[in-house]
């Protein structure tokens, strides 16, 4: 079972790494853009700081592949 965001142990956040680190360029790149997209569309919404961290996440995962 995976953790989920609003568990508050900190999990959520080495798995979503651990899963980045799975995903083709392709994909990173699809998080990121679609994170972007529901930050602008409703900035409110609670989910917005976990937007941030997988798109934070995919970017580092980028940066690691120097690509």
């Amino acid at each position: 079972m995976s953790s989920l965001y609003t568990d508050y142990d900190g999990k959520w956040h080495s798995e979503f790494i651990a899963k980045a680190r799975r995903m083709s360029k392709a994909e990173l790149l699809h998080v990121i853009k679609d994170c972007e997209a529901a930050m602008a569309a409703l900035p409110e919404n609670p989910k917005c700081e976990q937007y941030a961290d997988e798109r934070l996440y995919c970017g580092m995962e980028l940066h690691r592949r120097k690509v």
